[in-house]
């Protein structure tokens, strides 16, 4: 009985072997790093989002004629915060902060600006943040309290990440159809350049399914090497962004760091065994309609 396997190994794609093997580790590594990077940005924006959405910013300005707030009102703020089990996070900008968000750092003498109280408040509660207005008005005095909820200024913020998100899927795509589309011309193209030795193998019994199998069998052997090498190159990569998002998020620590770095390995994981199953079925059926249509037709 002829072993379909080795016949096929030998003579089918033994030319674009290498060919395989490169095209795969840039294709796939293009798909992976699509993957991981819609992946981790999602993790950052959407962890951002939330985080800021829950601050709102109190600047409790001075009195007509006040170079700035009495230290016994200060302090009774200070005490209100720290008795305050509901507010899950604050803080209060110091006047070198305020002079740095200014850009007056390298300025030493400020005699002539009255700088408020500026306090951050991180709650996801309504209440609270009402609250918290209404407590800093009564211990300020009734001096002027402007409240600046963050969940206010994100839309348009929100929607530029979504619009990332969806540029980089569409690019993933893309990546993704070029694949497909690349493999199966050469794929069509060697089995045309040995259409008579396939026609014989089909003659002698080998049945449309069978062919179809064994071929795409024999192809995602080839490309596996490539496309290993290309997800372990990429899951380095990957430890790299991680580190370079992180610089710029206050939220980012060794535990979060560690979280991601498991998740953007399972997520590879994930990804070659979808990918795999996938590019098996696909290729399998091309292939069988191809068999099917090219043979039975001209019987």
């Amino acid at each position: 009985m002829i072993n379909y396997k080795n016949v096929l190994k030998d003579i089918l794609l033994k030319e674009e072997e290498k060919f395989f093997h490169g095209l795969s580790f840039i294709i796939v590594s293009l798909i992976a790093i699509h993957i991981v990077i819609y992946f981790n940005f999602y993790k950052f924006s959407s962890n951002w989002l939330e985080t800021e959405s829950k601050k709102t910013t109190f600047i409790i300005t001075n009195n007509f004629g006040e170079k700035e707030i009495p230290n016994n009102i200060k302090d009774k703020i200070f005490n209100y915060f720290a008795n305050n089990n509901l507010v899950e996070e604050y803080n209060a900008f110091n006047p070198e902060k305020i002079k740095e968000s200014l850009g007056l750092g390298g300025v030493n003498d400020l005699s002539g600006l009255n700088l408020p109280l500026i306090y951050q408040v991180t709650s996801d509660k309504q209440e609270v943040i009402d609250d918290v207005y209404n407590s800093l008005l009564n211990i300020s005095e009734n001096r002027l309290v402007e409240k600046h909820e963050h969940e206010d200024q994100l839309y348009e913020i929100s929607i530029l990440v979504s619009r990332i998100k969806l540029v980089i899927f569409i690019t993933l795509t893309f990546v993704i159809i070029l694949f497909s589309f690349l493999v199966m011309s050469i794929v069509k193209a060697a089995l045309l350049a040995n259409f008579n030795f396939v026609r014989m193998l089909q003659v002698m019994g080998a049945s449309s399914l069978e062919l179809a199998k064994n071929i795409s069998l024999s192809v995602f052997k080839k490309i596996l090497p490539g496309s290993l090498l290309g997800l372990i190159f990429i899951f380095f990569i990957s430890i790299l962004l991680i580190k370079i998002l992180g610089s710029s998020f206050n939220f980012f620590n060794i535990a979060y760091f560690s979280d991601l770095l498991v998740s953007n390995f399972l997520l590879l994981f994930v990804f070659v065994i979808i990918f795999s199953s996938i590019f098996l079925i696909f290729l399998t059926t091309y292939l069988f309609n191809f068999f099917e249509n090219r043979f039975f037709d001209k019987l």
